[in-house]
């Protein structure tokens, strides 16, 4: 399903976008990685899974609801929370599904949860990949690669887990309700 954001998380979005892109070209571009986050913030497309458990996506129902633990119903909502030290995006679907518990569904059976895969729009900015050295606070770089790799400089892999600071940097922009 295409997620249709509001005004105000659309525009969020797009001023983070500015930032990056005017903090990028105030360091001036130095690095060849730069030159992506001077022209875009550094945009890539990557996979969130996460837990609903309204009947989003069933019989052609469309409608998100407001049950506090319905964490898609809240991400299309209100977007990401900025109380989470940081948002995990992946770069396969495949890999956004292991990356919740296998066992989530059985576990939660109670309270019916369900998987969904949130296709995102992400500002990556620059990104840092010392897992040591990364927290949202640090302003050397807006994300981070979640592996050891032992330098501050790396490229960022197909197969790496992405790391987000800043909520306003993950766009949700379709939603896959699927099972296992």
């Amino acid at each position: 399903m295409k997620i249709h954001n509001s005004p105000k998380i659309l525009t969020r979005f797009e001023e983070y976008r500015e930032i990056v892109k005017s903090k990028a070209a105030r360091y001036g571009g130095v690095r060849r990685r730069d030159e992506r986050c001077i022209a875009d913030g550094n945009e890539l497309l990557r996979f969130h899974c996460a837990t609903f458990l309204c009947d989003l996506g069933q019989n052609g129902n469309s409608s998100i609801c407001s049950h506090q633990y319905c964490s898609v119903c809240g991400i299309i909502r209100a977007g990401f929370s900025s109380k989470m030290d940081g948002i995990s995006t992946l770069s396969t679907s495949w890999k956004g599904h292991v990356a919740l518990p296998e066992d989530i569904e059985e576990e939660f059976r109670f309270m019916h949860v369900k998987r969904a895969m949130l296709v995102c729009r992400v500002i990556a900015g620059r990104v840092g990949c010392d897992p040591e050295m990364g927290d949202k606070d640090d302003p050397g770089y807006d994300s981070l690669v979640g592996r050891e790799t032992g330098g501050t400089e790396s490229k960022l892999d197909d197969e790496d887990e992405l790391i987000v600071f800043n909520p306003r940097a993950v766009l949700p922009c379709f939603v896959i309700a699927y099972t296992v």
